[in-house]
């Protein structure tokens, strides 16, 4: 007897359930492509990212360290192969898409960076995501030894000092201490919240073109990767009203006010469900 297919959904929801170090963020990024893209060839395009990684790796000296492999990666993405970030069509869904970056060789910092880190980590090292506003980097090393590297702007190397102003853009830093600054600014992502970061760039940019059978589609994955994740059942209960799914809208929008805070403001999802049970109302 076969083993049954298992649909994209599944699959992705499969790459999830390890414990969170334990995740690939390629092949989940790729079982959420695979969802929009029905026959995508996960493996195929996993294969890639390990013969990127095998590029690198022959450009190794015998004896290496994380700086050696980041020097190799980078001249394998960039000078080799092309990769760069598409500045040009930032919001176009396609970026937030793992097979088409791999196919067009451009992306925005988030999707550049996991094939970066996929990479490095078949090299044997493990890179940090960091999950500044309106931007992603990977970290290396601790300490003094500590180095930013930005895949979305060709690999290019930064200090700690040089992230935070970045991240602070011109505005005065807060009078705190660097440690605690630099971890408001620039906080690590573990696996799970890189992918949540991943999903709502493409949901946001589904929303944009007013695709909302696909922006639903990531909201519903965002909802699994974290199933107590009140803010996004907003969105999944706005985007299920959007297509007609009315009665699984209710469905979110309760959850909604039965799990936010009591300090947040529920307002407009209280209207909605409101409007939305006068509508069940009357049919």
């Amino acid at each position: 007897m076969s083993d049954p297919v298992l649909s994209p959904r599944e699959r992705f929801i499969s790459s999830i359930s390890a414990p969170d170090g334990e995740i690939s963020l390629a092949r989940a990024a790729l079982y959420a492509a695979a969802e929009e893209e029905p026959g995508l060839d996960v493996v195929a395009y996993l294969g890639h990212i390990g013969l990127l990684a095998r590029r690198a790796r022959k450009r190794l000296p015998g004896r290496h360290t994380v700086y050696d492999a980041i020097h190799s990666i980078n001249e394998v993405l960039y000078e080799r192969e092309g990769f760069r970030g598409n500045g040009e069509s930032y919001y176009d869904p396609r970026n937030s898409l793992l097979n088409h970056v791999i196919d067009s060789k451009k992306g925005i910092p988030i999707t550049l960076s996991i094939i970066y880190s996929e990479a490095a980590k078949r090299l044997g090292y493990r890179l940090r995501g960091i999950g500044m506003q309106g931007h992603y980097l990977l970290a290396a090393g601790q300490g003094s030894s500590e180095i930013f590297i930005d895949p979305f702007n060709n690999g290019g190397l930064l200090s700690r000092r040089e992230c935070l102003a970045l991240a602070l853009r011109g505005n005065p830093a807060p009078k705190v201490r660097r440690d605690v600054l630099a971890k408001r600014l620039l906080p690590v992502c573990d696996e799970r919240s890189t992918l949540r970061r991943l999903l709502t760039n493409l949901k946001l940019a589904y929303g944009k073109k007013r695709d909302f059978t696909r922006a639903l589609k990531c909201a519903e994955r965002i909802q699994l990767l974290d199933p107590q994740d009140w803010r996004n059942l907003s969105d999944l209960g706005r985007l299920q009203a959007e297509v007609g799914e009315y009665s699984n809208a209710v469905n979110s929008f309760e959850a909604l006010l039965e799990r936010a805070p009591s300090n947040a403001d529920t307002s407009r999802a209280e209207n909605a469900l409101n409007q939305l049970r006068a509508m069940n109302k009357g049919v």
